[in-house]
């Protein structure tokens, strides 16, 4: 079953999502979406609907500044988004009763579950899918040349893209700044339970010989798998039933 949520952030925004709550159930999963993704892009649809199936509660959410959320994009900074987790966390200890907590994020997300985890002791296990290392290296993964460009010219950036909900708005030059100050493998190796990296063979975005293997060296109890030929979304059928099949073996057994 799934079910529209919304709650307050520290801020007093609203954040807007998705519950997906199985009949029987023990563990819950938070799922982080990218940037400039959303709730309406694959992985944050697919994640939800597939780990339902398994009996997972499935807590998918919007950070504020995002799309259905309150917030406005032109302000947002990674260390809001950061920030939103907390409340998240908060909403299903509220609302549920379960013995296990699990952060999933992707791309952008999987950042920010990297940056939070080591915070909040509510969090059993993290799982980081397509997941950035050091942000200071990893700018042009999310930005093009010509948008740096204007962030340094301008002060702020202009989506063009048609349809999408960041379409004709602005973003401004405080979130390129503060991009180049976060510690992600820092904060990854103070969370001391167990860490899942999942990453693309043929990842487009994030690449493969790099971000994932320094990950998986920062944190302290992680494993590392590699999905074969996969992109950056695990668009193939293929390539994501072994993510799942790999995100549900990791959740219900100790690491080897």
């Amino acid at each position: 079953m799934i079910k529209p949520i919304e709650f307050k952030n520290g801020k007093n925004l609203t954040l807007r999502g998705f519950i997906h709550e199985p009949d029987n159930f023990e563990t819950a999963v938070i799922f982080l979406h990218g940037f400039p993704a959303s709730n309406n892009y694959p992985v944050s649809i697919r994640i939800g609907e597939s780990l339902e199936k398994l009996n997972y509660l499935v807590l998918r959410f919007e950070f504020s500044g995002t799309n259905s959320s309150d917030g406005q994009l032109e302000d947002k900074l990674m260390s809001e988004e950061v920030n939103d987790i907390k409340y998240a966390i908060d909403f299903i200890h509220s609302n549920y009763s379960v013995k296990q907590l699990i952060l999933v994020g992707h791309s952008t997300g999987a950042i920010n579950a990297a940056l939070y985890a080591h915070r909040d002791a509510r969090i059993n296990k993290v799982i980081l899918l397509g997941g950035v290392g050091n942000l200071k290296e990893a700018i042009s993964y999310d930005f093009s040349t010509e948008q740096v460009q204007d962030f340094l010219s301008k002060g702020a950036i202009t989506f063009n893209i048609q349809n999408h909900w960041t379409f004709n708005k602005k973003l401004k030059k405080a979130f390129y700044d503060e991009f180049f100050t976060l510690d992600v493998l820092g904060s990854l190796s103070k969370f001391e339970n167990q860490v899942l990296i999942i990453h693309g063979e043929n990842d487009e975005a994030v690449p493969v010989s790099k971000d994932p293997i320094e990950l998986h060296q920062a944190a302290k109890n992680s494993k590392l798998f590699i999905i074969k030929n996969a992109d950056h979304k695990f668009l193939e059928l293929e390539h994501w039933n072994e993510l799942i099949t790999e995100v549900d073996k990791f959740i219900r057994t100790e690491l080897a």
